[in-house]
């Protein structure tokens, strides 16, 4: 991750009612670890995930908002996690899905509804990202 040039400004946006619940699937432990910090100070609720075969089972528990991955990652990787995410139920379907990845374009996502950052991503950006914004 690429720190900001200033502190982030943006933030997850949260409900009145309801804190906004976000599962980062990410191999790389001192990048989930970063991520999980980061965005636990905007205020939302964050569980953390080592691959895709780890996330499956939080989605399957849990209903997430937001479901960011990383694509490339041993055990089951990205692409196989939003597959499976496809064929959740509705009740456990994440609402957003923010893929991130440094080996992998966006067009290797072509067809999904999925949004698209490309690591190294900027802190700023991410956070955009998360509470909807455009970047």
């Amino acid at each position: 991750m690429r720190s900001p040039s200033s502190t982030p400004t943006g933030g997850v946006p949260r409900s009145s009612t309801k804190q906004i619940r976000i599962l980062v699937v990410e191999d790389h432990t001192p990048t989930r670890m970063a991520m999980t910090t980061l965005i636990r100070s905007t205020g939302a609720e964050v569980v953390a995930a080592r691959n895709g075969e780890e996330a499956l089972c939080h989605l399957l528990a849990t209903r997430f908002d937001v479901l960011l991955t990383d694509l490339k990652m041993p055990v089951m990787d990205g692409f196989e996690l939003l597959h499976n995410c496809r064929t959740l139920p509705d009740s456990r379907r994440p609402g957003r899905i923010i893929a991130i990845s440094g080996e992998y374009e966006a067009g290797a996502l072509r067809g999904q509804t999925v949004v698209f950052l490309t690591k190294p991503f900027n802190i700023d950006a991410l956070l955009k990202t998360l509470s909807g914004l455009p970047n």
